[in-house]
């Protein structure tokens, strides 16, 4: 893929859609609350510790063996074939992805028949995940994970072993009243589960006890547990603005 973007289990180059011109670098804006006062001067702003969605815009045109309104049926059928959230991501920027939706309209210009172009509006999620925090970190043993960016990631952890025990990370600690084999804590969610062989999901939140779920602050993070746990395996989900 040298230009355009793959969204999904689909990229442009399926449809021989290129993006006419490098994407504007977007980006979320903060979200707050502002009050205006009678009788006193400027306003007051309430700033949440959250951003709000931003949208990521292409430029495309295409071309094929295909006529254009049968081409744009097949990129129509693409782009609005799910309203949830799906992975983006593009060469222009390789090191990370978003998560993004599209919703429409997608209004195609027909020229001669053949040829057709387009502006691609995606609704993004704040985060540009960085692809390197996919990759995960395992400890046998205490250890230290460095978050390199300026926010706070929400990982995903799976610990191992077979009874109870604590887990602390970046000085949360969760009880694990129970585990077998292996529990999966997703903190951005905030669930506690068990993957089985064949892929069903166990419920598990009733084995633990936490008041929060742990967090991998900017710099410095110390991994260490207690009890039957033998090891933990984090994904970081690292990401930035």
């Amino acid at each position: 893929m040298r230009d355009g973007f793959t969204f999904g289990a689909k990229s442009t180059k399926d449809f021989s859609m290129h993006a006419e011109k490098y994407p504007a670098i977007g980006g979320p804006q903060r979200k707050r609350t502002t009050v205006s006062v009678a009788g006193r001067n400027g306003d007051l702003h309430y700033t949440e510790n959250a951003f709000q969605n931003y949208a990521q815009s292409y430029d495309c045109y295409f071309h094929g063996e295909q006529s254009a309104p049968e081409m744009a049926h097949a990129v129509k059928a693409w782009l609005l074939g799910s309203g949830a959230y799906q992975r983006l991501e593009d060469p222009y920027d390789p090191d990370h992805f978003r998560l993004a939706t599209f919703a429409g309209p997608l209004d195609i210009e027909n020229q001669f028949n053949r040829y057709g172009r387009c502006v691609v509006n995606f609704d993004c999620a704040p985060q540009a995940f960085l692809k390197a925090g996919e990759f995960p970190a395992s400890f046998t043993a205490a250890g230290e994970l460095l978050n390199p960016t300026a926010f706070t990631a929400l990982p995903l952890i799976t610990l191992y072993g077979t009874g109870a025990g604590t887990l602390t990370v970046g000085g949360v600690t969760v009880t694990i009243h129970e585990i077998e084999d292996e529990m999966i804590l997703d903190c951005e969610m905030q669930n506690a589960y068990r993957q089985a062989d064949d892929n069903a999901v166990e419920n598990m939140n009733s084995c633990i006890y936490a008041p929060e779920f742990p967090a991998l602050a900017p710099g410095s993070n110390i991994i260490n547990w207690t009890g039957d746990i033998t090891g933990v395996k984090i994904i970081p989900r690292w990401w930035e603005l």
